[in-house]
């Protein structure tokens, strides 16, 4: 039985049910008291998604996304509930960015647990999350102090996509390229418009900004159309089963740049590799001929050479000075751990007989970050800059 001793606050004895999944309603709760159970009925069993204590905030999608409960919730203990109207929601959330930070981090963090738990139909609607999600960061941007405006780089721009990814990866359990399709679709639905910043004269890679214009009808707006194209057919939701090299690196604990290496070194199939078909040839058309005919690595000052990849950077006269004192061990340690370029330079720069026989009999590969070869490589490269007069 549900007993009332205030008009804005609710008592749920243990076991009772707050609401039940796919309920309408247009109110959230904010626990003063006791634990709450959220749960979805995940192969016809109750799964407890999470146990709620005091002071969060549950029941809060209905208000942000105006979308009916995506699960249910059951007192796990006595409780008492303050009530959260929209209009109060929308108070709490003007009045206080730190109350938008801390909605933002308890949605995220919802959605990462449910995407762990659930599967299938019954899984949580990775589209609308995602809405959510970019709704309460960008009013953390915008209700951002002018006093702290300024620190924020380019914050007349709008809220950085980087920033807005970097929220959600580090919150919930999406990818980049998730995201990638989730901000792609809002925008061609006009829902949001994004800028671009090149980040040099040389770079491919642009910084992004996210403008809402009217972002407190952005989830009303969104919600419509998502329904009427859900109507329509169209799947715009359906988790995507790619990732990106970010993510590939964080989920094998490496880093993008030792995936692209390894990539062009053919330590990788090419079947792992796939790009976008009309967002690829239409970046495409925006280069010269010869931009998909020749490769050039980035020049490196002396100083920052730290690895075996980067000894084709010294000068053929230099390197072959430095080699004369390595014996054929030493060398045949550095040429395992090149890639063809690498090793095609320092055959150039060892005696011939050498040459031959690495030719003949090439060593066994090793990866570049084992020992002896980072050993050699410091050697070589103290020799390197002692000899070009370089601290």
């Amino acid at each position: 039985m549900i007993v009332r001793t205030a008009p804005s606050i609710r008592t749920y004895h243990k076991g009772k049910v707050i609401f039940s999944e796919g309920q309408e309603s247009k109110i959230a709760y904010m626990i003063k008291s006791g634990t709450v159970d959220i749960f979805k009925i995940i192969d016809k069993k109750k799964t407890v998604m999470g146990t709620l204590r005091r002071g969060d905030i549950f029941g809060e999608m209905s208000l942000l996304a105006n979308q009916k409960r995506t699960a249910s919730a059951e007192a796990a203990s006595f409780c008492e509930l303050v009530v959260l109207t929209e209009e109060m929601m929308n108070k709490l959330l003007r009045a206080s960015p730190e109350t938008v930070r801390k909605m933002l981090e308890l949605l995220a963090k919802r959605v990462a647990a449910t995407d762990m738990k659930a599967s299938g139909p019954e899984q949580n609607d990775s589209f609308i999350a995602l809405a959510a999600i970019l709704n309460l960061a960008y009013k953390e941007f915008a209700y951002t102090p002018r006093n702290k405006q300024r620190e924020i780089e380019n914050y007349k721009m709008g809220l950085s996509v980087k920033s807005y990814t970097e929220t959600v990866k580090s919150l919930a359990a999406f990818s980049n390229l998730e995201i990638e399709s989730f901000l792609e679709i809002v925008f061609k639905l006009r829902l949001i418009d994004i800028k671009s910043i090149k980040k040099g004269d040389k770079s491919a890679f642009v910084e992004r900004y996210i403008n809402i214009k009217d972002f407190e009808q952005f989830m009303p707006h969104l919600r419509n159309l998502y329904k009427q194209m859900r109507e329509l057919g169209a799947n715009v939701d359906q988790r995507m089963t790619f990732m990106s090299f970010t993510d590939l690196a964080e989920r094998t604990g490496s880093t993008p740049e030792l995936i692209y290496k390894k990539l062009i070194k053919e330590e990788m199939p090419e079947n792992l590799l796939f790009f976008n078909r009309e967002k690829a040839l239409e970046w495409g058309k925006s280069k010269e001929p010869d931009f998909f005919k020749k490769f050039r690595r980035p020049r490196k000052a002396l100083e920052d050479l730290e690895s075996v990849e980067d000894i084709i950077f010294i000068d053929n006269p230099t390197l072959k000075k430095a080699l004369e004192g390595f014996n054929f061990y030493n060398i045949s340690i550095l040429y395992s751990a090149m890639d063809q370029q690498g090793r095609d330079k320092l055959k150039r720069n060892v005696g011939k007989k050498v040459a031959q026989i690495l030719l003949r009999e090439p060593p066994a590969d090793r990866d570049p970050s084992d020992p002896e070869v980072l050993e050699c490589c410091d050697e070589l490269l103290d020799i390197v800059r002692k000899l070009k007069g370089v601290k």
